[in-house]
């Protein structure tokens, strides 16, 4: 009933009728359908994020076994036109759910702000708002919240302070708060106490610790003893982060495309999977997101969480399932298999926990309640 799960019942304990219709997945393997905690669907929509090509890769996504996604800052025009469409069943795709963005004025002469506000002026947008000490807070979260977006995400050259009035006026509004782990003005601890419901991109957390990453980081090879040894120690912040159930979205999968593209960048991932295998051995929530433009999938950041941070099979499939859940704040529908959750499922023909490449044996993806079967 309304795409949600209605009963679980051992076999054979139910007499159906005639007209029921009645799938066997004998033999199968039942997952929580996929959440990719981190994607970016409609920055150029004019370009590269154009409506035929974002189709498609929701299409290929759900297929996939990705049921829901949180996209991070785009064009909020074009994605509650997504969201209602995939919502209502028509496009192929995850359940969308994006956030209006919010930082400090002098972010927004960034170009990827241009290109998801045309027709309109960066920073005065209702989902991408320049914001300082004098904004009215509760109608810029009003106007967030009114454009659609199911939380407020903190990006960039933002106090700490003021990242508190945000999340406190989201609050009063019942609207989530995400945020970047570092915002030049406050350090994850200070975004991790103000309460945001995740932070995100593991390389920011050392900004807990150093005021600027040095500049041989970027210029010498170094060896895994050099790394292991150049991470700070953030047992402190993983302690905070337990204490206030923050979720680490470290977004593995962006970090080493990157370094594998620009090698002066090969810090960021050395440091990133250090820091999340330790953040994973602390006991902090991680989920699971790409960042990626949708050129990979959420499979492949939970394939990286066990090979380069040490994650077990069953735990990476939690970083993206309930972990991620909880990262959009819907973990009371979404992210397990229960009664009354959401009838989000996927069917494998293997066992994921034997290998976690199994997790792309798709044989059905129910999202909703509806089946959808190559």
């Amino acid at each position: 009933m309304d795409g949600r799960i209605t009963e679980i019942l051992p076999t054979g304990t139910r007499t159906f009728p005639d007209s029921a219709v009645v799938v066997s997945l004998k033999g199968k393997y039942l997952l929580p359908g996929l959440i990719d905690s981190h994607v970016h669907m409609a920055t150029d929509p004019s370009g590269t994020d154009n409506r035929s090509h974002t189709l498609e890769a929701l299409k290929q996504m759900l297929y996939s076994g990705i049921t829901t996604v949180r996209d991070m800052a785009g064009d909020g025009r074009v994605l509650a036109e997504l969201g209602r469409d995939a919502n209502e069943g028509e496009i192929t795709s995850p359940e969308i759910y994006y956030s209006a963005l919010m930082a400090g004025p002098s972010f927004f002469s960034d170009p990827r702000t241009q290109a998801a506000t045309k027709g309109g002026m960066a920073g005065n947008m209702p989902y991408m708002k320049a914001v300082t000490d004098t904004t009215n807070m509760l109608l810029a979260v009003a106007q967030a919240k009114g454009c659609g977006a199911s939380g407020i995400k903190l990006y960039a050259n933002l106090s700490g302070v003021l990242a508190n009035k945000i999340v406190d006026e989201a609050k009063r509004q019942n609207m989530s708060v995400w945020s970047h782990a570092w915002l030049q003005g406050a350090k994850p601890s200070d975004l991790v106490k103000a309460g945001c419901i995740s932070i995100s991109h593991a390389p920011l957390l050392i900004y807990e610790k150093i005021d600027k990453v040095p500049d041989f980081w970027k210029k010498s090879h170094h060896d895994a003893a050099f790394w292991d040894k150049a991470v700070p120690a953030l047992d402190e912040l993983f302690s905070q982060m337990k204490q206030h159930h923050t979720v680490f979205d470290a977004t593995l999968l962006t970090y080493k495309k990157w370094a594998t593209s620009d090698t002066s960048m090969q810090w960021d991932y050395e440091i990133a999977k250090r820091i999340t295998a330790r953040a994973y051995k602390a006991g902090v929530t991680i989920c699971a997101g790409t960042d990626d433009d949708q050129e990979q999938f959420v499979q492949d950041e939970m394939r990286l969480l066990i090979t380069d941070a040490a994650f077990s099979p069953f735990d990476a499939i939690v970083a993206a399932t309930k972990n991620s859940a909880a990262a959009l704040n819907l973990q009371a529908t979404k992210g397990s298999i229960g009664v009354g959750m959401d009838a989000d499922l996927l069917v494998l023909t293997h066992n994921p926990l034997n290998d976690i490449d199994n997790i792309k044996s798709v044989e059905m993806v129910i999202k909703r309640g509806r089946i959808y079967q190559k």
